[in-house]
């Protein structure tokens, strides 16, 4: 093995090992939630069906609503710690949540589709009764029944989704 074939393994290893001791340091940490993505209650509007309400043992729960405002919808997804404990979310990218928008059965759009996402380690505490959200508008809709499926980028809560039905005329 050549000298600069050592050197660059050596190096990878000196990365992964101080990338691992930056994990193990600040995994520990309760971190601050970012102001923008904790809009309190989502707005009113019709709900998604989502889980139970009330407090429910490790869990997440998530809903959809939105709101027509000037020809334009406004979506609003939130999850919240209905736990009886403190929760963590961990975003192993800037990404933060996906969705799927479908019009008449077939996909328009996916959120992540195209784009590409700082490789940000990112942990979100969320204490009992707490919410998490994020909104969305989408603008000059065509005319149709289109469906909404919104989860969040956290594969630790794989029940963190939900989906909602309208009709553009």
């Amino acid at each position: 093995m050549g000298k600069g074939k050592v050197i660059g393994i050596a190096a990878v290893l000196a990365g992964v090992a101080a990338a691992s001791a930056l994990f193990m340091y600040t995994n520990g940490e309760e971190h601050s939630q970012a102001k923008d993505d904790l809009l309190g209650p989502a707005p009113a509007g019709k709900p998604a069906q989502a889980g139970g309400k009330g407090i429910s043992a490790g869990t997440l729960a998530p809903s959809l609503t939105y709101q027509k405002e000037n020809g334009a919808y406004v979506f609003t997804f939130t999850v919240q710690n209905q736990t009886e404990r403190t929760q963590t979310v961990t975003f192993t990218s800037s990404k933060k949540y996906d969705y799927i928008l479908y019009r008449d059965g077939e996909k328009v759009k996916q959120f992540s589709e195209g784009k590409m996402f700082a490789q940000i380690y990112e942990e979100r505490t969320v204490k009992q009764g707490e919410e998490l959200s994020f909104q969305e508008t989408f603008r000059d809709l065509a005319p149709g029944t289109y469906t909404l499926e919104w989860w969040l980028a956290d594969k630790n809560w794989p029940n963190a989704r939900a989906k909602v039905t309208f009709t553009v005329e």
